[in-house]
């Protein structure tokens, strides 16, 4: 590589078989090689596939500047695969002004918005409303992008409609930030939900798209009556098209949603347990619905009589009906009194598929892990504990979980999936990757896993042969050892993941 002061450019030499590039910098702005070939920068030149990769990396500041580049990079900027996601949080589309009480504030600015809906409006595909504490400016958005809708929708031609504004959105996401706790209530949750204004212009806003797929309304805390009447035109416009939707702490108190049953066509719903009852799996059994997901996180109420779901007779019947639904039990809070909203064995036909918990604070007892292996053995096939641990873990072999792990996996045949947070021993993992034979994945945190060789994978064991038990003594002395029999047992590289690794650990419920 050449290198001088003045022109930068890229060279791409045939000759060099490493698949690399090369920068030189020289003198010269012809730049001209032993072949008599000239050599230029060709950044104005990428094409738009590139294009709109590196723009989707960019931040709506950042792409400004890059449309600053060139004439190239000017037109690239508004390619309608750039803009088709769209955020809203608290400074989108703003302006700073002043005022007498409160300072400095941002309010929306209605020249910079109109001209986003004219220029780029059309290329929306999504859209995600963060959770904004700036109640004015999200309530003008709202407004402002549903007038230029219902402009678009009113006209008579043809070629306008279909370059209307929201006529492409296919995702709608709204999270109302329901916790008003101020910064110095850290650790207080002051729980108040949405309605009046803020409530009509989202029923206004989702109303004008027509071809929604997938829906999230997230932490409304909705009161009753405003509840009942929150889809009834989603329901008309998006009974046929709408394939997922997620209603999580739709209201404060128990409250079934019968619109749910109406999207025939829906195929994953996630929905909070005060919001679902007989009714609701009755009108369930009769869609196309494969995962069902009862979620719970830190707002969702705890009392038993608010959060119930009901008995065996109904989920008898919703299996009869829908053989293929999946349902999928998940907690992420961090409250101690959050627990799965299930009782043995008043919900036993539940067809279970997964659980999860992401609850540092919550330690899984001993007795619910053995409900839960031998009431969900026929259907449950992924059992995680997300996050790191907050509570004190013993390494006594008789105070750890690994005896009730082992008797989960060996009292379900169809498990494929496991991640465990808790202390663990690298004689339980070999034992728990030899006998479990639906088993893919297996996440496990590095810091957290015991190199001992422990005598409680003989209790639960079905291999009790000399030869086994030597197997588990040699490979449970050493990570790598370990590492290296799993790998070899699951058929891929196989390793203990470090805390950054357990956190971001994604796992797919729809296997």
């Amino acid at each position: 590589m050449a290198l001088s002061k003045n022109y930068h450019y890229w060279n791409f030499n045939n000759n060099i078989q490493e698949k690399g590039v090369y920068i030189n910098i020289i003198n010269n702005k012809n730049i001209i090689n032993n072949n008599n070939n000239k050599y230029q920068d060709a950044w104005n030149k990428l094409p738009d596939i590139i294009l709109e990769q590196i723009y989707e990396y960019l931040t709506r500041r950042e792409r400004y500047y890059a449309s600053l580049v060139c004439k190239n990079w000017y037109r690239a900027f508004k390619l309608p695969k750039v803009w088709s996601t769209f955020v809203l949080d608290d400074t989108t589309l703003t302006r700073g002004k002043f005022n007498y009480y409160s300072g400095w504030q941002y309010v929306l600015d209605h020249i910079r918005a109109s001209t986003c809906f004219n220029k780029i409006g059309r290329n929306f595909k999504t859209l995600i409303l963060e959770p904004n504490n700036n109640f004015q400016q999200l309530y003008q958005f709202m407004s402002m992008m549903s007038w230029y809708a219902e402009r678009h929708l009113g006209c008579d031609f043809t070629s306008d409609i279909d370059n209307a504004v929201g006529t492409n959105i296919r995702y709608l996401k709204f999270k109302f930030p329901c916790n008003m706790a101020n910064d110095n209530q850290r650790g207080e949750i002051k729980i108040f939900g949405t309605g009046g204004e803020i409530l009509a212009a989202l029923k206004r806003l989702a109303a004008n798209f027509l071809n929604l797929q997938i829906l999230e309304f997230i932490d409304l805390m909705l009161d009753t009556k405003e509840a009942l009447v929150l889809l009834d035109e989603i329901c008309i416009n998006c009974t046929e098209t709408l394939k997922k939707l997620v209603l999580i702490n739709t209201t404060k108190f128990y409250c079934p949603l019968i619109h749910i049953g109406v999207f025939i066509n829906l195929n994953v719903l996630i929905v909070s347990p005060q919001n679902i009852d007989a009714d609701v799996l009755d009108l369930i059994g009769y869609t196309k619905l494969e995962h069902l997901h009862i979620f719970q996180n830190i707002y969702s109420p705890v009392a038993s009589d608010i959060v119930k779901l009901p008995k065996n007779n109904s989920w008898i019947k919703l299996r009869k009906n829908n053989p293929r639904l999946k349902v999928h039990l998940e907690i992420e809070s961090n409250k101690i009194e959050t627990k799965l909203p299930i009782e043995f064995p008043g919900h036993s036909m539940i067809p279970c598929h997964s659980i999860v918990l992401n609850n540092p604070f919550d330690r899984v007892s001993a007795s619910i892990l053995l409900a839960q292996s031998i009431i969900f053995f026929p259907t449950i096939q992924v059992f995680a504990m997300k996050g790191l641990s907050k509570y004190y873990q013993d390494r006594n072999s008789s105070k750890r979980c690994d005896g009730n792990i082992l008797q989960l996996c060996k009292s379900s045949p169809n498990i494929h999936t496991l991640m465990i947070r808790d202390k663990i021993s690298t004689s339980t993992i070999l034992e728990i990757a030899s006998t479990t034979k639906s088993l893919k994945y297996l996440h496990v945190r590095r810091n957290y896993v015991l190199k001992k060789f422990d005598k409680l994978w003989k209790n639960t064991t079905t291999d009790t042969s000399q030869q086994h038990e030597q197997w588990i003594k040699i490979n449970s002395s050493f990570y790598e050892k370990t590492e290296h029999e799993i790998s070899k047992i699951l058929g891929y590289r196989w390793n203990m993941l470090s805390e950054k690794e357990f956190i971001n650990q994604k796992i797919n419920l729809h296997v």
